[in-house]
């Protein structure tokens, strides 16, 4: 059993903490179900059962035997916990957003955090219906502000002298 080889298996295709806790619960059930209750179930069958979102197929997609013959039916429960364990120890990047991005606009923004950022971060995810374009993220204690209010505030006076100039102008 090896707990990081299956963690950047999950990883590949997650970005964010609450995909990759859902997904280790879909993990867990699955495989529930096929060392308690129906050997023969699929995995392909079971997402199907459990009626999981196009996004979480498409994830899981890489999940293929090897992965799962990683898990016993005597290690289930001790490597699904180590994995939730070690999901403190990842590094993590709070990002504040104006809405909810869908899903793949989530991967396509956890993906760009991991070029630029570090390769191995989740994002938290939060809602600030205060900002209005853009979004902002606390990376190492540290805030960053790619708000559209902030960059209009670092040219505060070229817009003061487009306005005065319409008003010059137009009035």
């Amino acid at each position: 059993m090896n707990v990081s080889q299956i963690e950047q298996i999950i990883l590949q295709n997650t970005f964010s903490k609450t995909d990759y806790l859902r997904r280790l619960t879909i993990l867990r059930e699955f495989l529930e179900k096929k060392y308690f209750s129906d050997g023969s179930i699929t995995f392909l069958d079971f997402l199907n059962q459990i009626k999981a979102s196009q996004h979480d197929r498409e994830a899981t997609v890489f999940w293929e035997e090897h992965f799962f013959n990683l898990f016993t039916k005597d290690n289930l429960y001790l490597v699904i916990n180590s994995l939730v364990e070690n999901l403190k120890s990842l590094p993590v990047l709070t990002v504040y957003l104006p809405v909810m991005l869908d899903d793949y606009q989530i991967d396509d923004l956890g993906r760009w955090f991991r070029t630029n950022i570090n390769p191995e971060v989740l994002m938290d995810i939060k809602i600030n219906l205060l900002m209005v374009s853009g979004c902002a993220y606390v990376w190492k204690g540290k805030y960053h502000d790619l708000s559209l209010h902030y960059f209009l505030s670092k040219k505060q006076s070229i817009i003061n002298k487009i306005i005065e100039a319409y008003a010059a102008e137009n009035l």
